[in-house]
């Protein structure tokens, strides 16, 4: 759920690109709620509470491969056509693995504290899953270089980031990519290829859609990466 909420600051994505769902509801990421991940009809019910279908990817993570929860809502995203992926940090029943289209096994051997999963196979699960969700976003076009262009300015953070971003593709001042940002509409990616292309907001949409969205083929070769 973390990383699934990081993503539309990050790429500009809507809320229900990425979703992240667990045992217990939203609840049980304040107060542990253990016995949910046991509640086999729940994980079935968590995907048609979703809402999924034939085009999405169903990605269930436990770390011991056996999480009833995990196992169901597997099984009823298959019924339901989609793709299916497991990430697990010990190996999943031979059936489970099966299933899945793809199955990705991090193993990072005993806990310091026995059964504390939340320590070295949680912190790899979190560094897969930010993984996949970053090789979908440079697959979707919300990448130019190394740089998140995709982005939206909408708080001091983001403003700044996205100026240097415009600074650094096109070689403007702060003020310059300030400017192109605000006439963007808060857009990184529309402000980019205005500068880039000498061209007006409506132009630059315009390119930007006849290249699906990707910077690249808009304005040509992503910026050089910066020396240390």
């Amino acid at each position: 759920m973390l990383d699934a909420s990081e993503c539309p600051p990050t790429f500009g994505t809507p809320p229900e690109l990425v979703v992240g769902i667990i045992a217990g509801g939203p609840k049980a990421l304040m107060r542990s709620a253990e016995g949910a991940e046991d509640d086999v009809n729940a994980g079935a019910e968590a995907m048609d509470a979703a809402r999924v279908v034939a085009n999405d990817v169903v990605v269930g993570i436990a770390a011991s491969g056996t999480t009833p929860f995990v196992r169901s809502a597997l099984a009823r995203a298959q019924t339901l056509g989609a793709k299916t992926a497991l990430v697990s940090c010990s190996d999943p029943p031979a059936q489970l693995a099966a299933t899945c289209d793809v199955v990705i096994l991090p193993k990072v051997g005993p806990e310091v504290l026995t059964g504390s999963t939340r320590m070295k196979a949680g912190t790899a699960t979190k560094l897969v899953l930010n993984a996949i969700t970053t090789g979908a976003m440079i697959r979707l076009g919300k990448v130019y270089g190394n740089l998140m262009v995709d982005l939206m300015a909408t708080s001091d953070k983001l403003r700044d980031r996205g100026q240097r971003i415009v600074m650094e593709c096109c070689g403007v001042d702060r003020d310059r990519a300030r400017a192109a940002i605000e006439a963007a509409g808060g857009s990184v990616k529309l402000a980019i290829v205005m500068l880039a292309a000498g061209v007006g907001k409506e132009e630059a949409r315009r390119q930007l859609e006849q290249a699906g969205g990707f910077v690249r083929r808009a304005v040509g070769d992503p910026p050089p990466v910066p020396r240390g």
